[in-house]
């Protein structure tokens, strides 16, 4: 074979290897970009389709609210008793009935000292939270159901409880509960009332940091030190 038809033989044959691999690299392309695009697609449709039932959801609960608002707008244009509603509300309840223990309604009010313990807000004493705090302080019960605290052999003042029937008799059965101790100290009665103060004073901060109660005077205000520092003067 001469020398040029060789050539001419080596120039098609790299020709065709040039045309084959441009046409194969097109192929490739083409199946990529096909490829991308029903991939693309797919993320779109479950993108939305995700987002709709995002949106539904929202949509169902907002149309939810709007029925109870509206609900509630027309019990609101309901008034059974006006008069009465302007008056109280349905959060607002009265304040419970206070027990006054006979013990203590039978004597004279100038000649008693007597403090109630309990929650501002009115809440409840459990037995177990009552029998626990007068274990710790070592209150004892006596025969006629009232809490009892004796110095150098005497009383020095009593705890009748704030609910009906007023005693403690039952302090231990589960269903035991009460407003509050209303610890008082009947002067007529007491060999040292200075004392008996004293001691008072000493049990009832200890029944206040272990029943988290308040100290409120008859009169249901508030005790204060003046009002402390006034007895005190007034017993010696």
């Amino acid at each position: 074979m001469e020398a040029s038809t060789f050539r001419w033989v080596l120039v098609i044959i790299a020709l065709l290897l040039a045309l084959a691999i441009y046409f194969y690299g097109q192929h490739q392309s083409r199946l990529r970009r096909r490829s991308a695009i029903d991939t693309f697609t797919r993320e779109e449709i479950d993108s939305a389709f995700v987002e709709d039932e995002q949106l539904r959801s929202e949509l169902d609960n907002l149309n939810q609210i709007l029925r109870e608002n509206e609900v509630e707008e027309d019990l609101d244009d309901i008034q059974i008793n006006p008069a009465r509603d302007a008056q109280t509300t349905p959060f607002s309840l009265p304040d419970p009935q206070i027990y006054v223990h006979q013990a203590i309604a039978q004597r004279e009010p100038k000649r008693l000292i007597n403090y109630h313990l309990r929650h501002d807000d009115f809440r409840l004493i459990t037995g177990e939270e009552a029998a626990a705090a007068v274990e710790q302080m070592a209150i004892e019960l006596n025969a006629d159901g009232l809490l009892e605290v004796r110095e150098s052999g005497d009383v020095a003042f009593q705890i009748a409880s704030l609910t009906d029937p007023g005693d403690f008799n039952s302090i231990q059965d589960l269903d035991f509960s009460t407003l509050g101790f209303n610890c008082f100290i009947d002067l007529d009665a007491c060999e040292n009332p200075g004392l008996a103060y004293e001691t008072l004073l000493k049990k009832i901060d200890g029944l206040v940091r272990l029943l988290n109660v308040k100290v409120y005077k008859s009169s249901e205000d508030l005790l204060t030190i003046s009002d402390v520092t006034e007895i005190r003067k007034s017993l010696q």
